[in-house]
């Protein structure tokens, strides 16, 4: 995680127009977020102009009181003047949606942690070791020189968390995320109120639907493998609005031992399905993601696929069979 400070084209970058548009992908997480709240700022306590973009859908319970903060298209009057965009959390255009071909014609900087897909923009910061933007995103400010207010501070952390399971998916030679993580707890951040922000508040619809992912739960590949699935009906009846607010269904699966590879299937809507991927080995499910037209890391990674649960099971399952290696049949 050496040489996280930005080169000097980023600060450059910056500093150079009065009006940023920080944009955000489709289907955010807490790391998208958080950095783009805490770069746009940033921009304003510099004298920048900073308007805030997003496509959403905010399903993800811990991050739906941003929402309001965040347009969901650019008008004409957004790319005048002396203008750029920056980019957090997406190294391709096609997660930006509609986004992506509005700011087509303007100087764009891409911030991420995810190396793969075709590149985009015309300045690029791109650390695909960093544990998250937010990290990246600590790095840019603090080598800016200025302190971190305590609402920033925060805010990173709680990305931070969010793209680490907070610190679960860290191995050794991390000793960098933690030092990180002091500056920000002494600059005002209360891993407390992140820990309740990320895993308090649920609804009792929601504990229902984390109850019926568990007990679907399969083993395949010989017990490397746990697969399990929301249908469309189970979140339509459920009324639970945050789909996508699933990250303890992977924590407790992952509990199970011999268990390497998690996948969770959730129907978005007719002939739409979610992937997600967790890894507890070694098993790089980004690389099986980005196959599948994806992103992520090797820890963690999804997409989305059209076609039935049946179609897309048999589809996900035939191409981890490819990219890992299972021995046994799934």
């Amino acid at each position: 995680m050496k040489g996280l400070r930005p080169p000097p084209g980023v600060p450059e970058f910056l500093r150079r127009y009065k009006r940023y548009l920080v944009i955000a992908h489709v289907e955010p997480d807490g790391d998208c977020i958080a950095s783009a709240l805490a770069l746009a700022r940033y921009l304003r306590r510099s004298g920048r102009r900073a308007t805030l973009f997003d496509e959403g859908p905010f399903d993800r319970p811990e991050i739906a009181s941003f929402q309001p903060l965040f347009l969901t298209s650019i008008r004409d009057q957004d790319l005048k003047g002396d203008t750029a965009a920056v980019v957090v959390d997406c190294s391709t255009e096609d997660r930006l949606g509609a986004l992506g071909p509005a700011v087509a014609g303007l100087p764009v900087l891409v911030i991420d942690h995810h190396a793969a897909g075709q590149p985009f923009g015309t300045q690029r910061w791109v650390r695909p070791r960093a544990p998250s933007v937010t990290f990246m995103i600590q790095h840019l400010l603090e080598s800016l020189g200025q302190p971190i207010p305590a609402k920033d501070a925060e805010l990173l952390l709680f990305g931070l968390c969010t793209d680490t399971g907070f610190f679960r998916h860290l191995e050794a030679g991390s000793e960098p995320v933690f030092q990180a993580v002091a500056r920000l707890v002494a600059a005002g951040a209360s891993p407390q109120r992140v820990y309740r922000k990320l895993h308090t508040g649920w609804s009792l619809s929601r504990v229902r639907l984390l109850a019926l992912a568990l007990g679907r739960a399969e083993r395949l590949a010989g017990g490397r493998l746990l697969l399990t699935f929301w249908a469309w009906a189970d979140l339509r009846d459920s009324g639970e609005p945050f789909s996508r607010g699933s990250d303890d269904v992977y924590r407790l699966l992952q509990a199970v031992e011999g268990v390497e590879v998690i996948v969770f299937l959730r129907e978005e809507g007719p002939g739409r399905v979610s992937v997600g991927f967790r890894s507890s080995g070694g098993a790089d499910v980004g690389r099986v993601a980005n196959a599948l037209g994806g992103g992520g890391h090797a820890k963690a990674a999804g997409c989305t696929l059209p076609g039935s649960l049946k179609q897309v099971r048999r589809r996900v399952l035939k191409e981890l069979k490819r990219q890992l290696v299972f021995r046994h049949s799934a």
